[in-house]
């Protein structure tokens, strides 16, 4: 798989720090609010003490990421080489920092690596404030080539740098994205995030200016074997932004018995190209001892499950990633995706 996460950040509770799912790390007031690009949430961060982390999972040596950015404010940020605007770790936690991107001083994005060496700076645009842009970075992580590119809305602005030293340590991969609030007297927002590797034969290089959307459920699938804590299933799991915990809920105990609800349809113009479907769902267990459960996701005929998730007193949310559609092997086309269903299975 070469997609390896993306959020639009539209399925956490809004004014709140970002919900622990698993591949996630937040600190200090980065929240989620209405600030998006399209109307929708983004995280807002207000100095470089906020930070959000992605892990990524294997160990890729080369690294895509896009992301959306708005400065709501003319000021320029204040340049330092230890304020970080985005970094590429090789840990999500505790590791080394191999490269090290800012908005400097003239407005412009520059690449550092670990001793601060300038390896280089985009040309032809500003970031400006009050203007959304669109960024993306690959990099390749190496002591002897290692390749830096920059794209600001879809047009080169690093053009590629090779045979560049952009390891520190020895671990030659990206195990984390790290972005971070800028320096100075301004805040920022990021929107619809997408991180992938080089590898297979999709989805391996920049995908450009994309959009991320949450379909929520507005229907029972065609699995209905919990029961609802009130009205029809779908409506316990239909908040517009991050679970309600036991406020409203399915419960189920059997094994093998299945809950799955129909969603909405894609909002984004009929035909645009889908590179990929994120199932997410939020669980617990609610008596003593050891049980189990996977994600179900039900794509035409086909009930794809997840991995086995083992369930804790506390609510846990899970996601899995599909770059195409389990029902053909095929991509992803609008029917498909306004005709699945997400849900889960008791398996324990």
């Amino acid at each position: 798989m070469a997609l390896l996460w993306f959020d639009g950040f539209e399925s956490y509770e809004a004014g709140t720090d970002i919900a622990a799912l698993s591949p996630l790390l937040s600190q200090y007031s980065t929240v989620i609010g209405a600030y998006g690009r399209r109307g929708g949430n983004a995280i807002f961060m207000n100095g470089i003490n906020d930070w959000h982390m992605v892990k990524v999972s294997g160990t890729p040596a080369t690294i895509v990421c896009g992301f959306a950015i708005y400065l709501p404010s003319e000021t320029t940020p204040v340049y330092s080489p230890t304020a970080i605007w985005i970094r590429l770790d090789d840990a999500s936690e505790g590791g080394n920092t191999h490269l090290k991107f800012y908005i400097n001083g003239s407005r412009l994005i520059e690449v550092r690596n670990n001793a601060l060496t300038l390896l280089g700076t985009t040309s032809g645009h500003t970031i400006d404030g009050n203007t959304w842009y669109y960024i993306e970075i690959k990099a390749t992580i190496s002591d002897t080539v290692g390749q830096i590119t920059i794209n600001v809305d879809e047009v080169e602005r690093l053009s590629t740098m090779a045979d560049k030293d952009t390891l520190n340590g020895s671990n030659a991969y990206v195990g984390g994205v790290k972005l971070v609030g800028v320096n100075g007297p301004t805040a920022i927002y990021y929107d619809d995030l997408y991180i992938l590797d080089d590898s297979g034969t999709k989805n391996n290089d920049f995908l450009g200016d994309v959009r991320v959307d949450v379909l929520r459920p507005n229907g029972a699938g065609t699995y209905t074997d919990f029961t609802p804590s009130a009205g029809s299933n779908y409506e316990n799991v239909d908040e517009a932004f991050g679970p309600d915990d036991d406020t409203t809920y399915n419960d189920g105990s059997t094994v093998a018995d299945q809950d799955s609800y129909a969603l909405e349809n894609l909002p984004a113009p009929a035909g645009t190209t889908i590179y990929g479907v994120k199932s997410q769902i939020t669980v617990r267990k609610t008596d003593a001892g050891s049980r189990e459960c996977k994600l179900l996701t039900r794509a035409g005929t086909t009930d794809d499950l997840g991995d086995t998730i083992i369930l804790s007193d506390s609510f846990t949310t899970h996601t899995k990633i599909f770059e195409d559609n389990p029902d053909d092997s095929a991509d992803w086309e609008d029917a498909d995706v306004n005709g699945m269903e997400v849900g889960v299975e008791i398996t324990v």
